[in-house]
């Protein structure tokens, strides 16, 4: 087989790839023999196969092949193979594959299954749910968790971010001032994220929270952004 690329070696366990040859990636980018590409574990990581590819500063512990790039700051430990592209800061998991025409873009965390889709630029929150969270709604629905502080009332609680926003169990705790930018992770909105990951947000009380999926702004980093939700309770360790 025609070998596409050689290995630089970088650092322990770490190596750079580096062009044996000209072709064209599916973005339409230009790669030259002697450019020097992303970072890979081993050539088990990159196919000699197909216009795949790794570059900018984007690192490789799984496996890329067919037309799949990998770009900018992407980390990728599962399988990239198809048309897929995954750019910005996107992560594709251990145990997650990206396929077909999937675009895994901005700070999406691919943690569960298989995407083959572009999830932000559909706007497809159910499938954006289950490969972000692995939390499929009923009804419309979905239940997570978000952390807050106790106020003197003990069914109301303040924001984490802004001490003015109150949160109260059995009401709706609305957002009017939200960026409506699905491409944008850390921005305004009312944020969620299941017990997996609740642990790592700061706050003393877990609130357990209903959420329409209509109501959804992104999904990213393991988390949702939203206009709005129902507090159900309190939530303690079981």
């Amino acid at each position: 087989m025609e070998q596409k690329y050689k290995l630089i070696e970088t650092g322990p366990g770490w190596h750079r790839i580096k062009a044996l040859k000209d072709f064209t990636l599916i973005t339409g980018e230009q790669i030259k023999k002697g450019d020097v590409g992303g970072y890979v574990r081993s050539e088990y990581c990159l196919s000699h196969k197909g216009l795949c590819w790794i570059m900018n500063d984007a690192f490789v512990q799984g496996n890329i092949s067919g037309n799949a790039v990998v770009k900018d700051n992407a980390k990728v430990y599962g399988n990239v193979c198809g048309n897929a592209i995954v750019r910005d800061s996107g992560y594709v998991g251990t145990y997650t594959t990206a396929t077909g025409n999937a675009i895994v873009q901005a700070f999406q965390h691919i943690t569960y299954g298989t995407v083959s889709t572009n999830l932000l630029g559909t706007k497809d929150w159910e499938a954006a749910l289950y490969a972000e969270l692995g939390i499929v709604p009923k009804n419309g629905k979905i239940i997570l968790y978000k952390r807050t502080w106790r106020t003197n009332g003990s069914n109301v609680f303040e924001s984490n971010h802004n001490s003015n926003f109150i949160y109260e169990i059995g009401k709706e705790a609305v957002e009017t001032n939200v960026d409506e930018d699905v491409m944008k992770s850390c921005t305004a909105g009312l944020h969620f994220t299941t017990l997996e990951f609740i642990y790592k947000w700061s706050g003393e009380t877990i609130l357990e929270c209903e959420i329409n999926v209509k109501d959804i702004i992104t999904v990213q980093e393991n988390k949702v952004r939203a206009r709005k939700c129902k507090v159900i309770r309190a939530y303690e360790e079981e």
